[in-house]
């Protein structure tokens, strides 16, 4: 005769292998402020002790298409070559691959690469930006080395279009000496007569 006899849970969890250590905790960054925070080694999602943000904790991978909402992850976000996003925003805490076809602003805080199959009409700011030959690129913002994630609002630049609002404005702190030679030194930095050229701020290249 069958037994329809259920274990107690404690039980149950007693028979079950034991959890590896490596991922009872790991350490993740916030695209949101850009703080460092440890969660839970299963967690794919999480509130940011430091700012109360809602974070995702798994890499992205898109392998035919994505239409509509902001992609976000504290990891990595990878678009294949047969893909093709349309999203306002695509931010990574750590790198973001494009190999198909993307109509958003990224931003990353590790390495933005466009592979020779990219077409990309948005914007990139990153720590490290990498275009490969072939790659097609139809105008905005681009900024490397960036310090956007952790300061940029994330919640107001997913609600704005590619290339427009908090994700494509770039900010210009201008010191108290005059200009170099008299002159400003160039790519759309706005004339303030206090503004000094230099040399170790972030290189700008505004395609259009």
């Amino acid at each position: 005769m069958a037994s329809f006899f259920k274990p107690p849970r404690f039980l149950m969890r007693d028979r079950g292998a034991a959890r590896s250590p490596n991922y009872e905790s790991r350490t993740v960054t916030c695209y949101r402020c850009a703080q460092t925070a440890v969660v839970s080694g299963f967690a794919e999602s999480a509130s940011c002790p430091h700012c109360a943000g809602n974070l995702r904790l798994i890499p992205i991978e898109i392998t035919k298409g994505h239409w509509g909402s902001s992609l976000m992850t504290t990891e990595s976000i990878m678009v294949h070559p047969e893909a093709k996003v349309i999203a306002n925003l695509m931010v990574a805490s750590h790198d973001i691959l494009i190999e198909g076809s993307v109509h958003s602003m990224c931003v990353c805080g590790g390495t933005a690469t466009l592979s020779p199959t990219a077409q990309l009409k948005g914007g990139v700011r990153a720590n490290t930006l990498v275009i490969q030959p072939g790659a097609t690129i139809e105008g905005s913002i681009f900024e490397s080395p960036s310090c956007a994630l952790g300061k940029l609002d994330v919640d107001a630049a997913s609600r704005a279009r590619p290339g427009t609002g908090p994700a494509a404005e770039i900010e210009f702190k201008p010191d108290q000496e005059a200009p170099v030679n008299g002159q400003l030194d160039t790519l759309s930095v706005p004339y303030e007569s206090n503004y000094r050229f230099d040399p170790h701020l972030p290189k700008l290249r505004v395609v259009r």
